[in-house]
């Protein structure tokens, strides 16, 4: 029964590098540049400068700031995938080499 039991670590690879990409993608996606923090500031003029103005900036930043938690998230997916699938086809080695012996 156990031979019939394998994990396709290329296939989970591949998954991995999914995740990889999607941590690259919510970080560009949700980036906003310091010029887009500045041009927010000033988009409502004086008046509006210190109250929508930063307000709208805070918004821009809480965004960035949530795409690089995304990100993050993502990529530990990715590692968490390969740190596992190293695990398992590192214990089936060692049960191969055991057996063999």
């Amino acid at each position: 029964m156990a031979k019939d039991l394998s994990v396709d670590a290329d296939a989970w690879e591949d998954h991995a590098r999914w995740w990889d990409g999607e941590s690259r993608r919510a970080a560009e996606a949700m980036d906003v540049s310091e010029d887009t923090l500045t041009a927010a500031r000033g988009a409502f003029g004086k008046l509006g400068a210190s109250t929508v103005g930063a307000a709208y900036a805070e918004v821009l930043v809480a965004r960035r700031e949530a795409g690089q938690r995304l990100a993050a998230y993502a990529q530990g997916v990715a590692e968490h995938i390969r740190r596992d699938v190293q695990g398992y086809t590192d214990v089936e080695a060692d049960a191969a080499r055991t057996l063999s012996n």
